[in-house]
């Protein structure tokens, strides 16, 4: 959501910026859904949690924000919810806003122990950055290629259990939205940045409720720059 906005908890410096004014007021909207009764606290404190599979799965949700290879997470562990579930944009801020942002998950590195250094990087530079090893990462493991020119290839909109479930058009709705695909700065403080939004800011505001989103953020943006 704060990069939807154009915010984000660090600048494209590395400075901090987790407890700007956009980020307050981005926790306190959320506050205010679930004052409100139209959001709630993920249950089981995540959404890789059993107990959220079980929550969602029983009609208990109308939506989640997940990125796209959150998919096989329906079809793995929510197969009942299949027709029932559309993927679509976020919704924007205004009129023009963005409506989705975007964030690699997966770091992959060749480690200094490996016998091959320069073979392996040549083949992991073909599985992620080759047309057809993009192809792939959508045929074989239903992940959103990073390459947009395979997005509307026939290879990708061809059927398979990820259309089945959701329905046609995916890869549609990503090619009208990818200009709006932001993506948020990181640096050596970014998975201290993340762990301290996930473990400390979101229950403390919003499950807690001991801390007004606007302390909670503080605290820990000053907590990050004192480490």
């Amino acid at each position: 959501m704060i990069v939807q906005r154009g915010s984000d908890f660090l600048d494209a410096n590395g400075n901090i910026t987790l407890d700007n004014d956009i980020n307050i007021e981005v926790l306190e909207y959320q506050l205010k859904l679930v004052d409100e009764g139209l959001a709630v606290p993920t249950p089981g404190g995540n959404h890789h949690a059993e107990e959220y599979y079980g929550y969602m799965a029983q009609g208990n949700s109308a939506s989640v924000l997940m990125p796209i290879w959150y998919m096989n997470r329906f079809t793995e562990y929510m197969p009942d919810l299949k027709g029932k579930i559309a993927i679509r944009p976020l919704p924007s801020w205004g009129a023009g806003g963005k409506r989705s942002a975007g964030m690699g998950g997966t770091g992959t590195v060749v480690t200094l122990q490996a016998k091959n250094k320069e073979l392996t990087k040549d083949f992991l530079a073909y599985v992620k950055l080759s047309e057809e090893g993009n192809i792939k990462i959508w045929t074989e493991f239903g992940f959103d290629p990073p390459r947009w020119d395979v997005w509307d290839s026939p290879e990708v909109k061809e059927p398979n259990q990820f259309s089945d479930y959701f329905g046609e058009g995916i890869f549609d709705m990503l090619l009208e939205i990818r200009e709006e695909i932001n993506s948020p700065n990181t640096s050596e403080l970014t998975p201290n940045a993340s762990d301290l939004v996930k473990t400390s800011v979101l229950f403390r505001a919003l499950e807690e409720k001991s801390a007004t989103p606007e302390q909670a953020l503080k605290d820990a943006a000053n907590e990050l720059r004192n480490r």
